[in-house]
């Protein structure tokens, strides 16, 4: 065989196999592609219609990577991704609260080694939902930027799609939550701290009633948090009432959330106890939920569950009971039940641990028709 017919017999094969796996590259392409959009338009909507959050956040955890395992198939998982990630913070986010819940108790017992390694325990829960909220917030702004050619912050998107403007909330939400997490940690995760002022400014993007006031309410959580973000806007308070309002005709209590959050970082005990009776009005039978998102709403219960057993625990070493939004342990009626709990000598100790041990107190964090998942 001459040397020509070898060279052509090489350059035949090069070419064949290159044929071969650019076919097989196409083929897993298009179908990580499909697998994604299925995803996209058929097990998002249930996963927002689920009123469990704790097994929506577990599934986040679970599916997590398999979803992402798509991108270097060349799909876009980013919708899916900021959704699964958001719920599972979630699932870490709770583990640190009940770990910070374990240490006011301990310190309120004086049992220093106990509440030291309840800290320590809290802020590892608080860096990894840091970590995973921080992530859902990188890929919605990289691939919302680069979709969108947008700066975050700067100018606002054309998002024609409903879920398109689900997944631009879900990831300002995420943003913010990152940073407050990351606070709690210890600043484990480095989480930039201007991303406050971007979620501000960019939730005026979206449609603040189709949205169940969740936009502004983020936004005036923001004014009374940042120094100088809320210069020339509506008062806070007023703000958060209006969009509260907006949250119970839509059925969706994500402003409540955010509400009661502010009154936490204020630390002022009757905007805490106004902002727990106001949630606690809010699940009266005549406010049903909206099915569509359930979720969402049960993110929104999970917060304001939180806020209610730190209170609780801070002031009288137990968890809140279940009337414990609108009912407190030295209300002026008739709390016989809630008294006997605490009637005798556990809990009302005042004694702390010393000031290395305690925790930082960490800030929170056009179309007017609903948004169809």
């Amino acid at each position: 065989m001459s040397k020509v017919q070898k060279l052509s017999r090489l350059a035949l094969t090069a070419f064949v196999a290159s044929s071969i796996l650019s076919g097989c590259s196409y083929v897993v392409k298009s179908g990580a592609n499909v697998a994604i959009g299925f995803s996209n338009k058929h097990i998002v909507p249930p996963i927002l219609k689920m009123g469990d959050v704790d097994m929506a956040c577990h599934a986040g955890t679970a599916l997590t990577p398999a979803i992402m395992a798509t991108k270097d198939m060349g799909a876009d998982p980013t919708k899916m991704a900021v959704l699964l990630y958001s719920a599972s913070g979630m699932c870490a986010e709770r583990q640190s609260v009940d770990a910070e819940l374990r240490y006011l108790r301990a310190s309120k017992n004086n049992q220093i080694s106990e509440a030291q390694d309840a800290r320590v325990e809290q802020k590892r829960w608080a860096a990894l939902a840091s970590e995973r909220q921080y992530t859902a917030y990188q890929l919605f702004a990289e691939r919302w930027q680069a979709k969108y050619k947008f700066k975050l912050g700067d100018s606002c998107p054309k998002m024609h799609k409903d879920l398109d403007q689900m997944v631009y909330l879900l990831g300002m939400m995420s943003g913010l939550q990152a940073m407050t997490n990351d606070i709690n940690s210890g600043g484990q995760v480095n989480v930039p701290k201007d991303i406050a002022g971007i979620v501000e400014r960019g939730m005026a993007c979206l449609d603040n009633t189709k949205f169940w006031g969740a936009p502004n309410a983020t936004r005036a959580t923001i004014w009374t948090l940042l120094p100088g973000s809320g210069d020339g806007k509506p008062d806070p308070y007023q703000t958060l009432n209006q969009s509260m309002q907006i949250a119970d005709q839509k059925g969706v209590r994500l402003a409540y959330a955010l509400n009661a959050m502010t009154a936490q970082a204020s630390g002022d005990n009757d905007k805490i106890r106004a902002a727990l009776q106001a949630y606690g009005a809010s699940r009266a039978d005549d406010k049903p939920v909206n099915p569509e998102f359930r979720l969402i709403d049960g993110m929104a219960g999970q917060i304001m569950q939180e806020i209610a057993d730190r209170y609780w625990t801070e002031n009288t070493g137990q968890r809140a009971p279940d009337d414990g939004y609108t009912n407190f342990w030295d209300s002026k009626e008739d709390n016989s039940e809630i008294a006997d709990l605490f009637s005798g000598d556990e809990g009302k100790s005042d004694t702390s641990v010393p000031s290395d041990a305690s925790p930082e107190q960490a800030a929170p964090e056009a179309s007017t028709e609903e948004p169809s998942p």
